[in-house]
């Protein structure tokens, strides 16, 4: 069996590079949050799901009590245990499971459905969020001769990401939840308001 020596254990996908783009998103995002009426950083979690490995992001919303706000989130996976930077070419068997890692960028608009002086139960507020974006994911094939993972371009995908979700605040903090369509993974996160006007 053919295989480089090069080996990665659970290294980050390095997806593509989106500094262009990432720019403009951080000036628009930026300039909007700046008229907002918080703003929330926030960390989340995609546990693996189906052929998807799990993963990390993170990202930053503003959000108004009237009219929208504007939001930028991204997520990077890591690569399967036991990987193997390339592919396998010789004596490898028969393909027995496959996997993938994401690369996700998303800019959107956020929109208030709950605000403090309804004075709901237990949150306070409650905000929408939907934004389009772009994204890549890495497929990784292990084989019946070998127990590690290797590339597998037939699972390699890019393309538009739609996402969404719904942020649930509190004192001090905020709850989110959301989806990714290109991974198809629901993930979770955690904020605290980075600034409050």
């Amino acid at each position: 069996m053919m295989q480089t020596m090069t080996r990665r254990t659970s290294a980050l996908a390095p997806g593509h590079h989106f500094h262009a783009v990432a720019l403009i998103a951080v000036l628009i995002t930026a300039y909007g949050n700046a008229r907002a009426d918080s703003t929330m950083l926030d960390f989340t979690y995609a546990p693996s799901q189906s052929s998807m490995t799990s993963s990390v992001g993170m990202g930053i919303y503003g959000l108004n009590d009237k009219g929208a706000g504007f939001y930028m989130n991204g997520s990077l996976s890591g690569s399967p245990d036991n990987y193997y930077s390339g592919k396998c070419y010789y004596s490898c068997g028969s393909v027995t499971s496959t996997q993938q890692s994401a690369a996700l960028f998303s800019l959107g608009a956020t929109f208030p459905l709950v605000t403090p002086d309804m004075k709901v139960p237990i949150y306070k507020t409650l905000h929408t969020y939907l934004g389009l974006g772009y994204g890549s994911l890495s497929g990784y094939a292990k084989y019946s001769s070998s127990d590690y993972w290797y590339d597998y371009s037939s699972k390699d995908q890019s393309g538009v990401n739609a996402n969404g979700g719904f942020i649930f605040g509190f004192d001090g903090f905020a709850l989110n939840v959301g989806v990714n369509s290109l991974s198809k993974t629901l993930y979770f996160g955690i904020g605290i308001n980075a600034d409050k006007k």
